[in-house]
């Protein structure tokens, strides 16, 4: 076909005529046409010459890539060809070569090295703060162009709500362009010695016996199977998501024993948890609904834990200082340790990981003193909480009793 003199209108009302394919030169660049489909699909191709020999080079379909964008990359091809390079062969070296969007760097990294060396709790919480904090406010951006500047400003951002999670996600940022670094991604980090964006505090909330006393009740007050989540809490001073994790194949009730798989847990070992009669009443209260105790549907734990929690506080009217959930793990610490139980025993039942010698020699389970641990413990918040009727408690210490 005769070459043509393309206009962005002629182009847009240009329509098939036929049944079959049809090739529209442009007059204006020699070697770039216009392909118009039987279906009406347009698109752009450009032909060159290089060492004597033909050849074709797909630029891509319009109207996504307009007359004065294709003769621009048109033009870029037959350059390339005409100093001897191949546009074809550089075009599949650009497909294969991997992209430094950082969107797509993410995704490798999080392919490549999180979930690989990170424990699925761990690596959720990374993958999150990277996909829904991260990537939004820097896609289609290089890696390369990432500067201090941007990251600080980001960290300021999420501080000025979240203090706590600028500190996790300023750990989280660190990593993936450390992780860049070391596949020479990049050759220096904007991240190197960022300082935290928000002050670390060290929590030290610890409940008193007033406050465990009005908290009991407002427990009880929770639907079921809420009401036995926040009393096992306090009782085992085990963590939040490894109750919630609990599955009835864990226990024993007879001999009051509670075994966390080792991926359960944050240290990543086997813990054994032993169950003093008021927590084996309490959990045998729960009504099985599926594999997991604390069931919210029979194929999934109880989560959502900040909406349990306001519920209890508008139960508990006593308690006019803040708590957290995790205030009943430090407080079940703290308490055994006025009931005069030693130290490296309280750092058995909470599951502490442990470093150097300690870790490698002793193995000795501890599994006795955590039950006098826990027994101890238990029955200082009994003692608490008496004030339900007599009969309520020997209704429970014949259920008990009736299990062993």
């Amino acid at each position: 076909m005769a070459a043509v003199k393309l206009t962005e209108t002629g182009v847009k009302n240009l329509k098939p005529t036929s049944n079959k394919r049809k090739e529209i030169p442009d007059a204006l660049l020699p070697g770039l046409y216009l392909i118009i489909q039987p279906s009406g699909v347009k698109s752009w191709a450009v032909r060159y010459r290089r060492a004597g020999k033909t050849g074709k080079y797909t630029l891509g379909k319009y109207p996504v890539l307009k007359l004065g964008d294709a003769r621009e990359q048109a033009r870029d091809v037959l350059s390339m060809a005409g100093r001897g390079d191949d546009p074809s062969a550089a075009k599949r070296r650009a497909k294969e070569a991997p992209s430094d969007a950082v969107e797509d760097v993410v995704e490798d990294y999080i392919k490549r090295y999180v979930e690989v060396n990170t424990k699925p709790r761990s690596a959720a919480e990374t993958n999150r703060a990277l996909r829904q904090r991260v990537v939004p406010e820097w896609r289609g951006r290089s890696i390369r162009d990432i500067t201090r500047r941007d990251i600080i400003d980001l960290l300021e951002d999420i501080a000025a709500e979240a203090p706590a999670t600028a500190n996790r996600t300023k750990a989280t940022i660190s990593s993936l362009f450390n992780w860049c670094l070391d596949r020479e991604i990049l050759d220096t980090s904007p991240a190197v010695r960022l300082k935290a964006p928000a002050p670390i505090v060290e929590r030290e909330r610890v409940l008193s016996d007033d406050e465990i006393k009005a908290l009991w009740p407002a427990f009880s007050k929770q639907g079921e199977p809420i009401d036995a989540y926040f009393k096992i809490l306090l009782l085992t001073g085990q963590r939040r998501s490894e109750v919630a994790t609990m599955k009835w194949e864990h226990l024993d009730l007879k001999n009051g024993l509670w075994t966390i798989p080792a991926e359960l847990t944050k240290a990543d070992r086997e813990h054994e948890v032993p169950l003093s009669p008021l927590a084996v009443e309490i959990l045998s209260s729960v009504a099985k609904i599926g594999t997991h105790v604390f069931a919210a549907r029979a194929d999934r734990p109880i989560s959502g834990f900040s909406k349990y929690k306001r519920a209890v506080d508008k139960s508990a009217k006593d308690i006019n200082r803040p708590w957290r959930l995790h205030d009943l793990r430090r407080t079940c610490g703290t308490g055994m340790a006025k009931l005069k139980v030693q130290r490296i025993v309280i750092s058995q039942v909470l599951n502490h990981a442990e470093g150097g010698v300690t870790r490698l020699y002793d193995r000795h389970s501890y599994l006795d003193e955590k039950r006098h641990a826990l027994d101890v413990w238990s029955r200082h918040v009994e003692t608490l909480i008496k004030s339900q009727p007599d009969n309520v408690i020997e209704i429970r210490e014949t259920a008990v009793r009736a299990l062993r």
